[in-house]
């Protein structure tokens, strides 16, 4: 029985009380009897705990009960006469019946099935005026309620995230958590073929206006996948409100334009959702690097180049959903999104290479056209059924999505008086279809939520096949292009992953609970190629523990102590050999000897609320990898670097985290955090050491004015970070938004400004090995100003029931 019926039958509780006490006539003088059973109008399913008060002929209390799990009632021996019933449950219509006789002919009433309605109610527009705590914590969670942030209009994902908790996003869009950029990143609890290819373009395309809230777990629980070695985001879209609604936005800039909207009804029983959106994004950078070739330590080559870009990529995104109850129990709900656009890579590039022996001097400018159009259809399908024991849930998802993932470039290189010297083409086109079955179970032992079991298992079977073809010129001929044998071919690949968890969590009376689960996942990967490279086949298991041991030290205090570790299984672009030279003195390939690494992590972490509403979270972690994946440069003696990854190293990081948010006075809001670590990577197959102390913060403050202005600042500072062969220089960010409201807070209007007084954005890296030492100057044009339009139309209508809940990964519930 949860509170709010306990609270419902408190009433009839202490009148059969007070009523125990009196002398009710014999069962020989009052033989009356009235019997009835009470269900749902819609699923015919008994209603248990509801109230049934029976009154007399004038209206007059005279006892009462609640029905019984099977939603049965009887009340015993009545004398003759007329009497009522009147019958209340919470969610439910209230129901009075009437004129029911107890008679010597009729001493026995059987009313039969007594059907209750749903309670709901029509207004004519709900408008939601209270806003969550920016930062929130959940026993596995930190959560950044965006819909609380007064100015996420007009921008994208990129700059919601730019305001989460223990994230890094850098100038460039690399997201990262705790500095691992290997992140399990999911869209309203499912993964999703939009986040898996290019996490920092698909982002672009997603509208901030859109995102409700963002879920940071470094130590998630055992129902979520064990992929991501830094943890896993959750993206949470807002949720279609009853009645008819929509909105529009309308964004105008130097660097971001967009136009996106969302309509939708919902009615009792179904609901249909669609949503759409188009960006372009402009991104414009120079580059100048230095790199010196070594020998037995001693140079033989420097190459200098110097790169323009200046780049529009284009994306659109839609989305339909529909959701049906079948009854208050059962629901399944059906969506289909498709994405797509391309993210062009064309640049100018100077180059300059003057080997020491022989003397050799190359120098040529270059041209690159580089595209890739990309698209993707998904199709989810979800059944959920609830059950009348609160919280205890059965969820199945199948979930199909086609992905194709194509790149092509033309390099042509020309003398300094602008004649051809050599041209080359390439294409490399992609097919991934995708199928995942999943089934997950919640079941609680007690009603109040505190003990919960959770079982579940996945299935998920990943095609892919890539075809890349590399045509290239003779220098005495320019113009006919030539296939390069060597350079192409067709991989096929195939991923199957199968999982099982189970995962229980207790919570006593001083407050202490403990979350244990384990997951069992089993992989096999397979891979062949149509000539001369050999084909390769990969089966492991992994069994991933996961424990949260919390105390709840008083009402606004906690402490918190976690273990889990994490998979990073190579994706298919890290496996494919294929080999981009788009610059053919840095080239970039796969590398099918890849194997998944292993990530453990654990946590320290304390909270407190304090009673002003100020909120302070302090995590201590340390994170360890083995056989961590890494970018690894090798340097030849002509000059030409190729980048791929390798298990060759081991990563560390140990690092504290200080997040905060809290309001000082009534308008103004600040939320920001920090983080000091150390990191450290070992590499003893290539002899490489590389470690240091690092630090970042980031500030995010609102501030409402009269007349229904806001406005809102927000700024990052980070001291960069360590890579394996080198080390990146300090980097930062910043903005200043303005907010109108009008027609009744249903239009508004943003001015934003990005980066003002930085023009360009230099970041300085410095790479070495023993092949090579390099310096690369990099130049972001980074300010901005945009112009956003909002409008949200439609009436609302507000309902007691609960919303279609769709299959996820997401164990909030439970809490």
């Amino acid at each position: 029985m949860n509170k709010y019926n306990f609270w419902s039958i408190l009433p009839l509780l202490l009148v059969s009380l007070f009523t125990q006490g009196q002398q009710l006539p014999s069962s020989s003088l009052n033989p009356g009897q009235l019997t009835g059973t009470l269900v749902d109008s819609l699923t015919s399913q008994p209603v248990p705990f509801a109230s049934i008060a029976l009154l007399s002929e004038s209206g007059t209390l005279i006892t009462g009960q609640t029905t019984s799990e099977s939603g049965q009632f009887s009340f015993a021996k009545l004398s003759n006469g007329s009497y009522g019933l009147k019958i209340t449950y919470v969610g439910y219509q209230a129901r009075t019946l009437s004129g029911i006789r107890i008679t010597d002919s009729q001493p026995l009433q059987t009313l039969g099935t007594i059907r209750l309605k749903a309670l709901s109610r029509q207004l004519n527009e709900v408008r939601i005026s209270t806003r969550k705590a920016l930062i929130e914590e959940k026993a596995d969670r930190l959560v950044y309620n965006a819909a609380s942030d007064l100015t996420n209009k007009g921008g994208t994902a990129v700059d919601v995230l730019r305001k989460a908790p223990m994230l890094t996003v850098d100038v460039s869009g690399k997201v990262q958590i705790r500095g691992s950029s290997s992140i399990k990143v999911l869209l309203n609890g499912r993964p999703s073929g939009l986040l898996a290819r290019n996490l920092s373009e698909a982002l672009k395309m997603i509208p901030a206006n859109t995102i409700l809230a963002v879920e940071v777990m470094t130590s998630p629980a055992a129902r979520y996948d064990a992929e991501g070695a830094g943890g896993v985001i959750n993206i949470i879209t807002k949720k279609q409100l009853k009645g008819s609604n929509g909105n529009l936005d309308v964004t105008a800039g130097n660097y971001v334009q967009s136009l996106g909207g969302s309509y939708g009804f919902k009615r009792e029983k179904f609901g249909l959702t669609f949503s759409g959106n188009t960006n372009a994004e402009r991104e414009k950078n120079i580059a100048e690097m230095t790199r010196t070739s070594l020998a037995d330590g001693q140079a033989t080559g420097e190459l200098y180049q110097r790169s323009y870009a200046n780049n529009v990529s284009r994306g659109w995104f839609g989305d339909l959903s529909m959701e049906y109850a079948f009854d208050t129990l059962n629901r399944v709900n059906f969506s289909m999104s498709s994405w797509g656009g391309t993210w062009p890579g064309s640049s100018t590039l100077y180059n300059r290479f003057q080997s020491i022996n022989p003397p050799v001097t190359q120098e040529y400018n270059q041209v690159v056209d580089q595209k890739n159009p990309f698209g993707n259809l998904e199709w989810n399908l979800g059944y959920t059924r609830l059950f009348r024991k609160p919280k205890q849930e059965l969820s199945l998802l199948g979930q199909y999505s086609y992905t194709f993932d194509n790149t092509r470039y033309v390099s042509n290189q020309f003398d300094l008086t602008n004649q051809p010297l050599y041209r080359e083409t390439s294409t490399n086109l992609s097919r991934n279809p995708q199928w995942t079955w999943q089934v997950d179970y919640t079941h609680p032992f007690s009603s109040n939520g505190r003990h919960v079991f959770e079982v579940g298992a996945k299935l998920v079977r990943r095609e892919v096949s890539s075809v890349y073809e590399v045509y290239h010129s003779q220098f005495e001929n320019v113009a006919q292009l030539i296939l390069s044998n060597d350079r192409s071919n067709t991989f096929k690949y195939s991923q199957q992953v199968m999982a099982g968890y189970a995962s229980v969590k207790l919570t006593n009376r001083k407050l202490w609970t403990l979350q244990l689960g384990t997951r069992l996942e089993n992989t096999k990967m397979y891979g062949q190629f149509k000539t001369t490279i050999p084909p390769f086949q990969v089966d492991f298991q992994n069994l991933i523990p996961s424990v949260v041991l919390s105390k709840e030290l008083t009402t606004q205090q906690s402490i918190k102590v976690s273990y889990t570790q994490r998979i990073s299984r190579p994706m298919i672009w890290d496996l494919n050999p294929f080999i981009n030279a788009s610059d053919p003195k840095n080239l970039v390939a796969g590398n099918p000897k890849l194997r998944p690494e292993l990530a453990h992590l654990a946590e320290l972490a304390y909270s407190v609320t304090t009673e002003n509403g100020t909120y302070v979270n302090l995590n201590l972690y340390r994170r360890q990898t083995a056989n961590s994946i890494e970018d690894v440069r090798t340097v030849d003696n002509v000059g030409v670097s190729t980048t791929m990854r390798q298990n060759v190293a081991r990563n560390e990081r140990t690092g504290l985290n200080l997040n905060a948010a809290g309001e000082f006075g009534r308008n103004l809001k600040v939320n920001g955090g920090g983080e000091l670590y150390y990191a450290h990577f070992n590499s003893p197959s290539l002899g490489i050491k590389n470690s240091g102390w690092l630090w970042q913060v980031n500030l995010n403050m609102a501030y409402e004015l009269p007349r229904n202005y806001s406005i809102q600042a927000n700024g990052m500072y980070s001291t960069g970070w360590i890579l394996l062969q080198g080390r990146n220089s300090a980097w930062y960010d910043y903005s200043l938004a303005v907010r109108k409201e009008f027609w009744d807070k249903k239009g508004s209007l943003i001015v934003g400004v990005n980066n003002p007084f930085t023009y360009p954005f230099r970041q300085k890296e410095n790479t070495q090995s023993d092949t090579f030492r390099a310096h690369t100057a990099n130049q972001y044009f980074t300010r901005s100003v945009k112009l956003t339009f909002s409008w949200q139309f439609g009436q609302l209508r507000n309902s007691s029931e609960e919303e279609v809940r769709k299959i996820t990964h997401d164990d909030a519930r439970s809490k």
